[in-house]
């Protein structure tokens, strides 16, 4: 039996194709625990705002559980071992992460917030739009993810009272759960 150029060319195209998908597919599944973990801190911080509103911890407890958390999934997720002589990308993640968190502590020091739900809401978007910037880079889903992110926070912004922080845990919360178990299921 011999084989085309042309037959050659479209096997490796589909093995190509097969790859990407593959990479799609665990990227998906390595963020869908994470998605999970801060859905449910986000829920849990909002309702405790929502019916004790006095109770000012909610958030940094939330934040550190979350934290805690996501580095022990972090440490439990198997990954691929570096080959001898390369050097790991983790600390990459690490890095990002810490630039994030300085560019909101700084986006405080020059934005004047007047109200807890303007500072909610700003969290609400930034993450949303760091989930689109990461769809670009894994898939369309997590796109989806984040532009309903943003989309509901300004819904509740806009549209929503006095419950505010009891629909952004349902919505916005809830949907990072639900995304993470849609991720899983990809």
């Amino acid at each position: 039996m011999n084989i085309t150029r042309d037959d050659a060319a479209q096997a490796l195209g589909e093995i190509n194709a097969a790859r990407g998908r593959i990479e799609e597919i665990t990227a998906y599944a390595n963020a869908a625990p994470y998605l999970i973990v801060w859905g449910l801190v986000w829920m849990g911080a909002d309702f405790a705002n929502q019916f004790a509103p006095t109770w000012w911890a909610a958030w940094p407890v939330g934040i550190a559980l979350g934290t805690v958390a996501s580095i022990a999934l972090g440490v439990s997720m198997s990954r691929p071992k570096a080959e001898p002589g390369t050097k790991s990308d983790s600390w990459r993640y690490f890095a990002t992460w810490g630039a994030i968190i300085a560019f909101i502590f700084t986006l405080f020091l020059v934005v004047p917030v007047t109200s807890n739900k303007e500072t909610h809401s700003v969290f609400g978007l930034l993450f949303g739009c760091l989930y689109v910037g990461m769809g670009i880079w894994t898939g369309w889903r997590l796109i989806a993810l984040g532009v309903a992110l943003v989309a509901l926070t300004l819904v509740g912004f806009y549209a929503i009272g006095p419950w505010y922080a009891l629909y952004m845990g349902v919505v916005s919360g809830g949907a990072l759960v639900l995304g993470g178990l849609w991720l899983r299921r990809v």
